[in-house]
């Protein structure tokens, strides 16, 4: 199966895969109104513009490093797991939507994050030795309750490391207690030109791995950037066999590429043997 996730209204409803992902909120923290027969893409802790409101809500390190874009390796701010406020508004957002969903941004921001005044309490009163467990047990907690509250099929996005216990010392991400929350997983594998691809089917088996036995779907995002059709077609071919669907990232600028490359697959699966 093939879908595009795009932030553009108007390839949304083009239906150039079998389905279309389509922010409706981004980490930049801009939001869009949902589509209807589109995956709603809502960005969970990921909200830059929070974060410059109330620098305070951002996660923070050890160190006293708060999880904003000006932080070194935060492309986008991250807000606080555990900000009650922000929870519960997000939660009350997700169940306003209907139909399927896609949740990214959906742990702690880094390993040595969270150490702010509340996530210090709550792990002390929460009877784990161990904070890794803990925060996995925030984060799947929420993916929990939000499973309640979402009519369709529910998602969750992975960092691309498919390393047994790299995601849950990583964002305290556990993939089999989430396993139990969702429907599939969503990977991004996205490299503008793919110059090299054996890094790409390398994770992809990685995370066939990682997730045998659990009974979800595997996804798998490409970019559709700076690359021609027929490349892209060619890394999907080898991708599909541990994959339930090719997902590739578009704009305006390379909607065309994905097209086609869509086209080209489905042609040569149509081909008699």
């Amino acid at each position: 199966m093939y879908a595009i996730l795009t932030d553009d209204p108007g390839l949304a409803r083009a239906g150039s895969g079998d389905r279309t992902y389509y922010f409706v909120e981004s980490v930049d923290g801009t939001t869009n109104e949902p589509l209807e027969g589109a995956v709603a893409s809502v960005a969970c802790w990921g909200d830059t513009a929070t974060v410059e409101a109330d620098p305070e809500r951002a996660a923070v390190s050890a160190d006293g490093t708060r999880a904003t874009p000006d932080s070194e390796g935060h492309q986008w701010g991250t807000v606080c797991p555990t900000d009650p406020d922000y929870r519960t508004d997000l939660l009350e957002r997700l169940e306003e939507l209907e139909g399927d969903v896609r949740l990214t941004t959906l742990g702690f921001p880094g390993e040595s994050f969270c150490y702010c005044d509340r996530c210090d309490r709550q792990f002390e009163d929460s009877g784990y030795d161990d904070r890794t467990a803990w925060r996995s047990a925030v984060i799947t907690e929420f993916v929990a309750d939000t499973a309640t509250r979402v009519d369709g099929e529910l998602t969750a996005t992975l960092y691309p490391d498919p390393y047994p216990g790299h995601l849950q010392e990583r964002a305290g991400i556990d993939v089999r207690a989430l396993a139990a929350h969702v429907d599939g997983f969503l990977v991004p594998l996205c490299s503008p030109g793919y110059e090299t691809t054996y890094w790409v089917e390398s994770l992809a088996r990685g995370f066939v791995a990682e997730l045998e036995g659990l009974g979800v779907d595997l996804s798998i995002q490409l970019s559709a950037a700076e690359i021609e059709p027929e490349r892209l077609a060619e890394i999907t071919r080898k991708l599909e066999e541990h994959a339930d669907e090719i997902v590739y990232g578009t704009s305006p600028d390379d909607a065309d590429t994905a097209r086609e490359t869509i086209d080209r697959l489905r042609e040569k699966s149509e081909v008699p043997a």
